[in-house]
C-alpha cells in the first residue's frame, strides 16, 4: 500500500511537469500547418492534468477477489469524509471513461486531416465540436454506470470484509469503495449471477471496445491514406508532408501507451472476476498503470514533433546561458 501511494505521487509530480511543458510548447511552438489540431492536443493535456489531480486527491487502490473487482480509498487518508471520498472516486472513474474517448477522437481528427472528404462530411464546422463533447459524454456515462452498478451494499461489504482485513490490513467500514460482484452466493450456497454487475460490465466493455476499434480502424486507414497520398505531394508541401509523418509516428507511440497502460489492465481487472475462477489480483496493477499513463503520454509528442523538440532544446540552451551569465 505504501509503495503504491508513493509511486502514484511520484507519477503525479512527473505528470504535472510533462503536461505543463507540452502545453507551453503547444501554445508557443506549434507550426502553422498544425491548424486547429493544437487545440485538441491542448484539451488532452488539460484533461491529463485533471486526471493527475484526481490521482493526488483520490489515491485509489484496485484489486480483485474471487468474483469481484473493486476500487477503494482509505477514508483515514482522506479529508473529505465518506460521501466526499466516494464522489472523488466517481470523478476519477469518469476521467478514465473520458480517456477512452479522447484516444479515439485524436485518430478521427488525424484521419480527417489527411482525408478531406471525410473531414468535410463528418468533422467540419460545428461538427468539429463532437471531438470535444464525446469524451465528456463518455466520462459522464462511465461515472454514472459506476455509481449505479458498483455502489456499496451490505452484501458486498460482508463479502469483502475478510479480504480487506487479511490481505489489505484495512477495515472495510473505514473505506469508501465501488465494486462489481458478479457471482454472489444465495442462502443455499449456490452462485447466482448479479445482473446489475453484468449490465455495468457490458456498458463499460462497449465503451472500451468502441474506443479500441476506433483507434485501430482510423489509425490503419490513416496509415494507408498517408502512404498513398504523401508521395504525390508537391515539393512545396514538404513541410506539411513532414508534419503529417511526425504526427502519425507520435500517434503510434500514443496508441501503444494506452494499449499497455489502460486498455489491457482494465480488461484484465474487469473480465477475470466475471469467470469466477478464484483468481485474486493483489498487485495494484490498474492503479499503477493509470498513474504512469499521464506522466509519459506527452513525451512522444514532445520528442517526435520537430518544432516541439527544437523548442525544448532552445529552452535548455537559454537556461544554460542564463546560468553561465549569472556565474560570471
Amino acid at each position: 500500500m505504501q509503495f503504491e501511494l508513493t509511486f502514484q505521487r511520484i507519477c503525479a509530480f512527473v505528470s504535472v511537469i510533462t503536461n505543463s511543458l507540452l502545453m507551453f510548447l503547444i501554445l508557443g511552438k506549434s507550426p502553422p500547418q498544425l491548424g486547429t489540431y493544437k487545440w485538441l492536443m491542448l484539451y488532452t493535456s488539460l484533461y491529463e492534468l485533471v486526471y493527475t489531480s484526481m490521482n493526488i486527491f483520490v489515491e485509489p487502490s484496485t484489486g480483485t477477489f474471487q468474483s469481484s473487482c473493486y476500487m477503494f480509498q482509505d477514508m483515514k487518508k482522506s479529508m473529505f469524509g465518506a460521501d466526499g471520498t466516494l464522489f472523488f472516486i466517481l470523478i476519477y472513474c469518469s476521467c478514465y471513461g473520458f480517456s477512452m474517448s479522447i484516444f479515439a477522437c485524436h485518430f478521427i481528427y488525424r484521419y480527417g486531416n489527411v482525408n478531406t472528404i471525410f473531414k468535410q462530411k463528418y468533422i467540419s464546422g460545428k461538427k468539429h465540436l463532437f471531438l470535444y463533447i464525446a469524451p465528456l459524454l463518455s466520462g459522464f456515462v462511465w461515472g454514472l454506470v459506476t455509481w449505479l452498478t458498483m455502489h456499496e451494499s451490505s452484501s458486498k461489504t460482508s463479502f469483502l470484509k475478510i479480504h480487506f482485513e487479511q490481505v489489505l490490513k484495512l477495515n472495510i467500514e473505514e473505506c469508501a469503495y465501488v465494486a462489481f460482484w458478479f457471482w454472489p452466493v444465495d442462502e443455499h450456497g449456490e452462485f447466482q449471477p448479479d445482473l446489475i454487475s453484468f449490465l455495468g460490465f457490458g456498458i463499460m466493455i462497449l465503451i472500451l471496445s468502441w474506443s479500441f476499434i476506433s483507434v485501430v480502424y482510423f489509425g490503419f486507414n490513416c496509415y494507408k491514406y498517408i502512404s498513398k497520398q504523401m508521395g504525390s505531394l508537391s515539393s512545396q508541401s514538404q513541410a506539411l508532408k513532414s508534419l503529417q509523418a511526425q504526427l502519425f509516428y507520435s500517434l503510434i507511440f500514443q496508441t501503444a501507451i494506452p494499449c499497455v497502460l489502460m486498455y489491457l489492465p482494465a480488461g484484465i481487472i474487469l473480465s477475470v472476476p466475471m469467470f469466477n475462477v478464484g483468481f485474486n489480483l493483489e498487485v495494484p496493477l490498474l492503479s499503477i498503470t493509470i498513474a504512469i499513463y499521464p506522466a509519459i503520454d506527452p513525451l512522444p509528442t514532445i520528442f517526435i514533433i520537430k518544432s516541439y523538440r527544437r523548442g525544448l532544446i532552445d529552452m535548455f540552451r537559454c537556461h544554460k546561458k542564463t546560468l553561465i551569465v549569472a556565474s560570471s
